[in-house]
């Protein structure tokens, strides 16, 4: 009995030090790039366009089959996302119950004096003043080893399903990212044709002169050939928080009828938010750096950029159809910087706009740094609101967490 006891109580300590601590899983940044692989990928860019003026020669047949696996693929993207949101909810659940069940042994353990000590054994049960209290203390530390052991079979499997939920993470995110990368390389075969298909492009002139203003600013911030962009823009945060402290969705994220241009199944690649006046403050949805700004596009306007390191995990953070930016490239943004200020009237040039509101985008990686195809940036698409807590479309929310 002695033995048996002293070792189930090695047992429970040796448990207790290896239940793992609960972390939002992160991709590994496999694109995490130097200032000198950015130079090379956007002079690649740049012979990539070229090449695909020439050969611009697509079927009508060939782009419906593309957009077709363009809905497949995205669909399948917002699955998977789902999944892993609900697996990261699974572990966080599993976490308390493992904690609450470590508190509640400790408890009964410190209740019955056991906690320490071979001879405490002993002496709880041989400190008996009669027979029937001798059988009585015996049984119960019979009844709290038994309880004990229950309780660790209980742990081990409950840790044994967690480390499992981590590894499928793992693979979803594998798997996630390799659809949105083929996704990604399927839209650019289609070069200019596809154009349509979404609502907000900037175009490939655009996407060239904002990513060489962004190579200037890291020259400017001191970022070195050699050094990796995740350690020459440092600012990181935990979470995300609404861009405005009042409004309410008007669009939501996904396939839609253009509002302007009556197209049908055109992919919105984040959130309109309605609900105030011109010139109302945004703000950043976390903490990062200007890595894009796009002033007066023809479709989306003046456009701010953010890049986000969120737990070890990049992002991009959009903001669009601004009335005045009040951010530079390069700077290093909280989450209560106010980086411009929402605008979309009309009468501003920006033709994708029927309305003063802000669109709030988001997806993985930096845009323009990571990659610099706006086709990529579409296909790495979230949906905000699978992110932050937003109302559902129509609702208005007055705070920005």
């Amino acid at each position: 009995m002695m033995k048996k006891l002293v070792k189930l109580l090695s047992v429970i300590i040796i448990t207790s030090l290896f239940i793992p601590t609960y972390v939002v899983l992160a991709a590994t940044n496999k694109e995490d790039k130097t200032l000198a692989q950015l130079r090379k990928d956007l002079a690649a860019f740049k012979n990539e366009q070229a090449n695909a003026v020439k050969n611009a020669n697509k079927t009508k047949t060939e782009i419906n089959n593309a957009k077709t696996n363009v809905s497949n693929k995205q669909a399948e993207i917002q699955n998977n996302q789902q999944k892993v949101n609900d697996a990261i909810k699974e572990i966080a659940e599993l976490e308390v119950e493992i904690s609450s069940g470590k508190i509640e042994l400790e408890k009964l353990v410190k209740n019955f004096q056991i906690a320490s000590g071979e001879n405490i054994y002993l002496e709880y049960i041989f400190e008996a003043e009669s027979y029937e209290d001798l059988i009585y203390r015996y049984a119960v530390m019979e009844q709290i080893m038994n309880y004990q052991e229950n309780k660790i079979a209980s742990w081990k499997d409950k840790i044994e399903r967690n480390e499992q939920l981590k590894v499928d993470l793992a693979a979803r995110e594998v798997q996630l990212n390799n659809q949105i990368d083929s996704l990604a390389k399927e839209i650019n075969n289609l070069n200019d044709e596809l154009e349509d298909y979404f609502d907000i492009k900037l175009g490939a002139e655009k996407e060239i002169s904002s990513t060489q203003e962004l190579i200037t600013s890291l020259e400017q911030m001191g970022c070195k050939e050699n050094q990796t962009l995740m350690q020459c823009i440092t600012a990181g945060d935990t979470r995300f928080i609404r861009p405005l402290t009042k409004g309410t969705i008007t669009s939501v994220w996904g396939y839609r009828t253009h509002p302007v241009t009556g197209k049908p199944q055109t992919f919105h690649n984040g959130i309109d938010i309605g609900g105030n006046k011109v010139g109302t403050a945004i703000y950043a949805a976390a903490n990062g750096t200007v890595g894009k700004i796009i002033k007066k596009a023809s479709c989306g306007g003046n456009q701010v950029y953010l890049y986000h390191n969120i737990n070890g995990k990049k992002y991009t953070t959009s903001y669009l159809h601004l009335n005045t930016i009040n951010v530079k490239l390069g700077q290093v943004v909280k989450s209560t910087t106010i980086i411009g200020t929402v605008g979309g009237q009309k009468g501003t040039g920006d033709t994708c706009t029927t309305g003063a509101h802000l669109h709030f985008g988001m997806g993985t990686g930096w845009y323009g740094a990571d990659y610099i195809s706006g086709s990529t940036w579409q296909a790495r698409s979230v949906n905000p609101a699978s992110v932050i807590s937003f109302p559902a479309k129509g609702k208005y929310f007055y705070s920005r967490i």
